[in-house]
């Protein structure tokens, strides 16, 4: 347990430096109304270190990140102008403009690149994992000057309109997303910017209690992504975005239920999930009788949480065939795991197998795959004979249970 916890530690001290900058300009971008700024400012400095990548400087050095934040400061002139031009064109449609450019541009040069595959899922999703404590040494105090600088001019900063003020926003602004950009990537920092400061803005109206729900809804997320990732194996960056993504839409299905009248949203959500059942059972009902061999994803879930259900439709016969069949079945899945499991001891900690040992175990791990599609073939041919036999019955059986689902009085489905 400890093991764990030591190795993501360095890289949750990372995202709680990032939350903590990021929360409060969120703050700022959704009340100016320039949510995709940070989209458009991170596809910049992404840009600046494609052009270092295509001069032959690695991803993680002081001359890519030179590149983007020189690239970042002359987008931020750009955007210090796009206010004024707002009163005849949204500023989010020049935002926007900015963004797609800077994609397009940078998709341009890594085209032909022998490793622009690889560069580009790094500046997309970033590695915040392999980062650690000398990444927390050097945006700290960073951040820590562009917090405090903010601080020291917050009613210059505050929404003034003077293009000298806009262009130290956006510019600090920029500064900020260099750094982040090149630790998490483009759209891990967009998360980190828009998906705290919405859920901070949805449930206060101080920006003080925004910034603190902010940082905290921002901090607990990102250890949920961390520990997802590590415990599923999956990609961080894309695991903390989805997560910070499930963050927000369990916020807003709390809103209704913590900021207005509870017994509504409640009324509300209720009949919305029996309408959702109701849509479910008619259209397996309608499917069953009307294709009763094809794939009925439905029954096919039911079942696999309750497999006594089939005894409701199987005869004797059947019920053994297909009890049969799936043992074969998991016994060749059994096996295929153990061989794929002893390669893989072999490869990492042991001897690296020989050509004909890895040919061998390719061999088998065919011939149990094959088996086990022919006994899944089996168990599938039964379970369509069963349900072309109970078709009609086991239809209206589903369309009757839809009909005491639905949200409709009695009363009402007379009348």
């Amino acid at each position: 347990m400890i093991e764990p916890l030591l190795f993501l530690l360095p890289a949750f001290l990372v995202a709680v430096c990032l939350v903590g900058i990021h929360v409060y300009f969120g703050i700022q971008v959704l009340a100016r109304q320039v949510i995709f700024v940070d989209l458009a400012l991170a596809q910049i400095a992404a840009l600046g270190a494609t052009v270092a990548f295509m001069l032959g400087h690695s991803a993680q050095s002081p001359a890519a990140y030179g590149y983007s934040l020189s690239f970042t400061l002359l987008a931020a002139v750009l955007l210090a102008f796009t206010r004024a031009w707002g009163t005849r064109v949204p500023q989010e449609a020049l935002i926007g403009v900015i963004y797609v450019v800077a994609a397009a541009a940078a998709i341009l040069l890594i085209d032909r690149a022998p490793q622009g595959a690889e560069h580009l899922k790094q500046i997309l999703t970033g590695n915040i994992l392999t980062s650690g404590l000398n990444e927390v040494a050097i945006i700290a105090p960073l951040y820590a000057l562009v917090g405090l600088l903010h601080w020291l001019l917050r009613r210059q900063l505050t929404g003034t309109g003077v293009l000298f003020w806009e262009f130290v926003f956006y510019a600090s602004f920029g500064v900020v997303v260099t750094s982040s950009v090149a630790i998490a990537g483009v759209l891990l920092v967009f998360s980190f910017l828009i998906v705290p400061a919405a859920i901070g803005v949805m449930f206060a109206s101080s920006p003080a209690r925004q910034l603190g729900i902010g940082s905290i809804t921002g901090t607990l997320t990102s250890a949920a992504g961390l520990a997802v990732s590590y415990a599923f194996d999956l990609p961080t960056g894309a695991a903390m975005v989805c997560t910070f993504g499930g963050a927000l839409a369990i916020a807003g299905l709390l809103y209704p239920f913590l900021r207005g009248n509870r017994h509504k949203p409640l009324r509300v959500a209720i009949a919305t999930v029996r309408w959702c059942a109701v849509a479910l059972l008619a259209g397996s009902a309608l499917q069953l009788a009307a294709a009763p061999r094809a794939d009925q994803p439905l029954l096919d879930t039911i079942e696999t949480a309750i497999p006594s259900l089939r005894a409701l439709y199987f005869s004797r016969s059947e019920l053994a065939t297909f009890a049969e069949a799936s043992e074969y079945a998991e016994r060749h899945r059994t096996e295929a795991e153990r061989l794929n499991d002893l390669e893989k001891r072999n490869r990492t900690e042991g001897e690296a197998l020989d050509d004909f040992s890895i040919g061998r175990i390719s061999s088998f791990l065919k011939s149990y795959g094959e088996m086990r599609k022919g006994e899944q073939f089996v168990m599938s041919e039964v379970r369509a004979r069963a349900r072309e036999r109970v078709r009609w019955s086991a239809s209206l059986g589903l369309l009757g249970l839809a009909m005491l689902v639905a949200p409709i009085g009695w009363r009402t489905l007379r009348m």
